[in-house]
């Protein structure tokens, strides 16, 4: 059985690390970009060819040197790599069996190979990851919320630290890819930068977090565990999940059903192999756009990649 830890109280000794080898670069005059590209189903389509994606950065359309599509049959290294996100701190007691319902369904869906770890808002509750779908059912069990009255910046400000801490850890192990799925209401774990009006600036800990995810090629998922008509309308369209390469799914009574679709997604991908332009390549984050140009298919892939170090 292999384990690694998650650990929040990591993030300072995991940034530099982080910062000195981001996993989505290639070699100096290229970069790796890793897209879920799905039909109007939800259904990973696998076998899209180069001429069929553009690939923008800053704005500027780059070549494609090789696309190439990464599933259990094609690559040793797909095997999945998944952290749950339970929020334990917002969410009404009523919620409670719903979470631990899809957080069962996600475990249910291992594959040989895949590991898997589940940790809380809170902080309370850290494992590590495991193949040991026994050890994190435990852990789905002692599940509960713990309450109390926390102000809405404060909040937000501890989800995007929370990713970027899970996301460096993430950045040690050797899977291409990483899943981290986020379990409770939108309104707070799908937030974007909220206006410096309403919450205080909060533009470094959101950029902070979405380098740690991209350096770790983790895309975020989130689900609002409430059914069809109880769940807020915040989310999917300029959230965090989108900008990171993944979706929010909300208003769905088939929450193991959508546990299935991010499972699937975790395990069919493409790496696409692109030339790095010299283009705002100090910035702490540079605009990515990954388009298909074939009709019915939409592409999922993070809103922005580091600037190169060193540039």
């Amino acid at each position: 059985m292999r384990r690694h830890l998650i650990s929040l109280a990591m993030v300072a000794c995991s940034a530099a690390l982080a910062a000195q080898a981001p996993v989505q670069e290639r070699g100096a005059n290229s970069l790796l970009i890793d897209a879920v590209a799905v039909d109007s189903h939800g259904m990973p389509v696998m076998d899209l060819k180069p001429a069929e994606v553009e690939v923008w950065i800053s704005g500027y359309r780059v070549p494609i040197e090789a696309l190439t599509p990464i599933t259990s049959a094609t690559d040793p290294r797909s095997n999945r790599l998944v952290v749950l996100l339970l929020d334990d701190v917002t969410l009404p007691p009523a919620m409670v069996l719903r979470v631990k319902e899809v957080a069962r369904r996600f475990v249910t869906r291992m594959s040989p190979g895949d590991r898997m770890a589940i940790v809380t808002l809170s902080g309370t509750a850290e494992t590590e990851t495991t193949d040991d779908p026994a050890r994190l059912f435990r852990i789905i069990d002692r599940y509960n919320v713990q309450g109390g009255p926390i102000r809405q910046d404060v909040l937000v400000a501890q989800v995007f630290t929370t990713m970027e801490a899970i996301s460096r850890q993430l950045s040690e192990s050797a899977e291409r890819r990483k899943t981290i799925v986020g379990i409770g209401g939108a309104w707070l774990l799908d937030r974007p930068v909220m206006p410096q009006s309403v919450s205080g600036d909060l533009r470094d800990e959101w950029t902070r977090a979405m380098r740690a995810m991209a350096y770790a090629n983790a895309a975020y998922y989130v689900i609002e565990p409430a059914s069809v008509g109880m769940a807020t309308t915040v989310g999917a369209a300029g959230g965090l999940a989108e900008a990171a390469g993944g979706y929010a799914f909300l208003n769905r009574n088939d929450l193991t059903g959508t546990a299935d679709q991010i499972m699937r997604e975790a395990a069919n991908y493409y790496l696409i192999e692109v030339a790095d332009p010299p283009i705002q390549r100090k910035a702490d984050l540079r605009e990515l756009q990954v388009k298909s140009l074939r009709r019915g298919v939409s592409i999922r892939a993070r809103h922005a990649i580091p600037g190169t170090p060193g540039a």
